[in-house]
């Protein structure tokens, strides 16, 4: 008997977690990343909002805003540009890709001296988003990073991040705008 009920138990859970990533719903959240390559660490928040446009697939805009350090150089990085994430299934853990780019604006300032440039960054990596109830997931991805700013070189290096998303019904975003 507590099998039985075990089992509709969790029947009832992967039931009603399967239908967040379904075209039409939404997705809005964001990642902290921590990039480390040769002699650099940089610290990143990006906020994200993408639709699904099919299922299992969302399309959307993230901004990046993020810090770096290297001894006496100080860079901070403004940017936004597009993302597209992929589920491969519709678990509680659902394995990912996710590519992203990113127009970016940069102030690098050594000492007393500081530039502006432009450039442009890109991210292309997996891993798994655990949902931890019908409408959150907790995401871990890795991947590389690349960012290339006008007058100086570009690098790129392993990047790890952690971040969270909340799904929104295709019905809430209905009721959110009147429809």
């Amino acid at each position: 008997m507590k099998k039985i009920i075990l089992a509709l138990f969790l029947s009832g859970i992967l039931a009603s977690v399967n239908a967040q990533t379904e075209k039409g719903d939404w997705m809005v959240g964001g990642n902290f990343r921590l990039n480390t390559s040769e002699n650099n660490t940089e610290i990143s928040l990006t906020p994200t909002a993408g639709l699904f446009v099919i299922d299992n697939l969302a399309v959307g805009a993230n901004v990046t805003i993020s810090y770096s350090k290297n001894g006496t150089r100080k860079l901070t990085d403004l940017g936004i540009g597009p993302f597209a994430r992929y589920y491969f299934t519709t678990a509680n853990v659902r394995p990912i890709l996710q590519g992203s780019f990113s127009f970016i604006t940069e102030k690098t300032k050594i000492g007393n001296t500081s530039n502006t440039n432009n450039g442009a960054n890109f991210f292309l990596g997996g891993g798994a988003a655990i949902f931890i109830s019908e409408q959150v997931s907790i995401d871990g991805l890795m991947g590389y990073y690349h960012s290339k700013v006008d007058g100086f070189d570009g690098g790129g290096g392993f990047a790890l991040s952690v971040g969270f998303q909340v799904y929104l019904f295709k019905n809430q975003m209905d009721k959110v705008r009147g429809k």
